[in-house]
């Protein structure tokens, strides 16, 4: 059985008055809050797309040879030149030397690579080499770098114990492109 409940005159007058008017606020606010949302997500899906064209075009180059002071496919690169070229396909510019790139953007945590962004890499306190990310996940860093023994290549530099140690730091360099851009 149900029970009724007995409202009072006021007490109905006044739920006729403050419902209808708290849902049209609520509503208003809504409104609001999806504006800005779908806008924030217009600025984020730009910049996945563009952190997966980044990292679809180096991969096509994996197997480009090594040249020092290479900037190009057809002449072959060097870890900068590489960097330097593909993100000037989608018009970020960077300077052509690794210790340069690594004041580029902003400084990134490992833990939240994403494809796209440098890691920088050091030898005794000097920056001497960069490369692309190409993916970031549990099994590791896995880059897209020109190496002066191997060319352009896809590895894993948390599994490398040539790398690994010399890790010195990661840059965001599409982010602050692409919110610029819009």
């Amino acid at each position: 059985m149900i029970a009724k409940i007995h409202l009072t005159p006021l007490f109905r007058f006044t739920l006729r008055l403050i419902l209808p008017l708290s849902l049209l606020v609520g509503t208003g606010c809504q409104v609001s809050r999806s504006a800005q949302a779908s806008s924030s997500w217009k600025v984020y899906d730009a910049e996945w797309t563009m952190r997966e064209d980044i990292r679809k075009e180096a991969a096509q180059y994996i197997g480009t040879r090594y040249k020092y002071a290479g900037t190009s496919p057809g002449s072959g690169f060097d870890c900068s030149g590489f960097t330097s070229y593909i993100l000037a396909q989608y018009k970020i510019q960077l300077p052509h030397q690794s210790g340069a790139q690594a004041n580029e953007g902003n400084a990134v945590q490992l833990s939240r690579l994403q494809p796209g962004d440098l890691v920088y890499f050091s030898r005794k306190g000097k920056i001497f080499h960069v490369a692309l990310v190409e993916e970031s996940d549990a099994y590791g860093i896995t880059v897209i770098h020109s190496t002066s023994s191997r060319g352009v290549i896809r590895e894993n530099i948390s599994q490398s114990t040539y790398w690994k140690d010399k890790i010195a730091g990661a840059r965001d360099v599409v982010r602050s492109n692409v919110t610029a851009s819009r």
